[in-house]
């Protein structure tokens, strides 16, 4: 092995070990009568907390609702609590409501207006989703999968694995790289 891919290799540990170190602190987030809720009150009883970030009016967001889905669907019975968290300066609350009403999908939605905690999150587009472990720890930021354009063609399921790990109580590796070209959060 060369030393560039050495010192790759420990450039990644190093990275994946400072993500399994992020601890999120408390914030809140606006429910769509604008008043604020605390993330532990989204939280709940649950083991994990998954934060969706989504737009609107991202096309890449359009071709995930089927796949929010079935992630929904997946871990209801679980101890998996799922929200939904807009903030782009050009959409609105209504306006993913209407979106998850088109797919057949209740999921709670919140709204991020400054961008708080998708800056401490480091989320710059969507979507993108955010799996909260016990303790608040970050267990996982990224993409949802590896294959944007078409569900058939994917193969690795990132939150799938994320929330498997979990609930196990551990850490995946981050999925932050942009393969895509979602909608800035702005």
């Amino acid at each position: 092995m060369c030393l560039p891919a050495i010192l790759f290799t420990f450039i990644s540990f190093l990275s994946a070990a400072e993500s399994a170190s992020v601890t999120l602190p408390e914030r809140k987030l606006l429910n769509e009568k604008n008043e604020p809720v605390p993330m532990a009150q989204l939280k709940g009883e649950s083991d994990v907390l998954v934060l969706f970030f989504v737009a609107s009016t991202c096309p890449v967001t359009t071709l995930y609702w089927e796949r929010i889905k079935g992630a929904w669907y997946n871990y209801r019975q679980q101890k998996v609590r799922m929200v939904v968290v807009g903030g782009n300066s050009d959409d609105q609350p209504d306006l993913i409501r209407s979106k998850l009403k088109d797919s057949d999908l209740d999921l709670p939605v919140f709204w991020d207006p400054n961008h708080l905690l998708a800056k401490k999150l480091e989320i710059d587009h969507t979507p993108l989703v955010a799996v909260i472990g016990r303790d608040w720890q970050v267990c996982y930021r990224g993409r949802i999968d590896d294959f944007w354009r078409d569900e058939t063609r994917v193969k690795k399921r990132y939150l799938d694995e994320a929330i498997t790990a979990a609930l196990s109580g551990v850490t995946t590796k981050d999925q932050m790289d942009d393969l895509f070209m979602g909608s800035a959060m702005r």
